[in-house]
């Protein structure tokens, strides 16, 4: 009842405004606990431990606290001096856009006043058109009339000598011309609308011939493509279904004890055997009595004989037979086809048996006493 009636009134004499406030409070209790720890003598040192302990802490947090108060100021001035930049940047921004602002303005008052010329000398343009339109029919009608005062004056030249009935029905014909004229003209007028039409309704049109062939282009490079993703799809179905049959062949060696490695071995030396004699069977039946193939032949084996050999190794193999002094650029001998034969059997055996069996030796070593 003491200790807490210490503890009340000593926090009652602390303001809660005081900067120190909760080191103030701190201390009080460090007091309190401090006298109870020495009214239990049993439990006195490891209660003064704890204490200790507790007082340790507290002094490296406030180590800790004094080390980082020139960061927290450093940190108040760099942040202070980027809300300065930040305001100097978005001010030269305002005014960077202001400028740009004062110049689309000014650039739209431009343009729109080049809009206005420009419609201005296309009236320009209409009018002059128009005037050279209507002089042209003038001079055209002023030449199409002297050349009927011409014939007029022809025909009164002629009247003077010609019965009167020809000079009646030459008096009709420049009637009759004029109207011929008149009509020549509208049909000129009506078909050069008709071309000015034609022209800007079908300036961009293609002859059907040419559609023609790129249509047919067009559905044979489909039916190609349709071709060759078939032809990709089947190559991917197949390339999965080996990578997936390699990994599970993978696991399984891994997995497979000694005895089923030799199980394994021994099958795939007995198959190695098998396919060996049937090929050299094959090759023997077919190859000639002179004992040589063509070098088609040779290449054909050599693909039977390793389907797991690019295409270039075939080829690096063939010019190393033609080579030899026995062959020719034509010919080779079958014997280097046996001899190469005989060099794969005894390389028949797949790396990861050869691991496998490594393995096993390791695995099978006699037992220490």
């Amino acid at each position: 009842m003491r200790l807490e009636s210490y503890v009340t009134k000593e926090l009652h004499t602390i303001s809660s405004y005081e900067p120190t406030f909760q080191e103030l409070k701190l201390q009080v209790y460090c007091d309190v606990f401090g006298r109870f720890i020495k009214e239990f003598k049993t439990y006195q040192p490891l209660l003064s431990a704890i204490k200790k302990e507790y007082e340790n802490t507290l002094a490296y947090q406030q180590d800790k606290i004094r080390e980082l108060e020139p960061l927290r100021s450093h940190l108040r001035l760099v942040t202070e001096e980027c809300d300065r930049r930040i305001q100097a940047r978005w001010a030269e921004e305002q005014a960077e856009i202001g400028a740009l602002k004062r110049e689309k303005q000014q650039l739209q008052r431009d343009v729109k006043a080049m809009r206005e010329k420009e419609k201005a000398t296309q009236a320009v343009v209409d009018r002059l058109q128009s005037e050279l339109s209507n002089q042209y029919l003038q001079y055209r009608e002023e030449r199409d009339a002297r050349q009927l005062l011409i014939w007029q004056l022809n025909d009164v030249t002629r009247g003077s000598v010609k019965p009167s009935d020809e000079n009646t029905e030459g008096a009709k014909d420049p009637v009759e011309l004029q109207l011929a004229l008149k009509v020549c003209r509208k049909d000129l007028t009506k078909a050069q609308e008709e071309l000015n039409r034609m022209k800007a309704e079908y300036w961009d049109v293609v002859p059907r011939r040419n559609w023609d062939t790129l249509e047919q282009t067009h559905k044979q490079n489909l039916l190609q493509l349709k071709t060759l993703q078939g032809d990709f799809d089947q190559l991917k179905r197949e390339y999965d279904t080996l990578l997936e049959l390699h990994s599970r062949g993978s696991v399984r060696i891994e997995t497979h004890d000694p005895v089923t490695v030799q199980m394994e071995e021994s099958l795939f030396h007995g198959q190695s055997q098998i396919q060996s004699n049937h090929l050299e069977d094959q090759i023997n039946s077919d190859a000639p009595k002179s004992g040589t193939l063509t070098v088609q032949e040779f290449r054909t084996a050599l693909r039977t004989a390793f389907p797991l050999k690019s295409d270039q190794e075939i080829e690096e193999l063939v010019d190393s037979a033609q080579s030899e002094p026995d062959n020719s650029d034509d010919t080779i001998s079958s014997q280097r086809l046996h001899s190469l034969l005989a060099e794969s059997g005894a390389r028949a055996l797949p790396p990861a048996l050869e691991e496998s069996e490594e393995n096993a030796a390791s695995n099978t070593c006699p037992a220490s006493d």
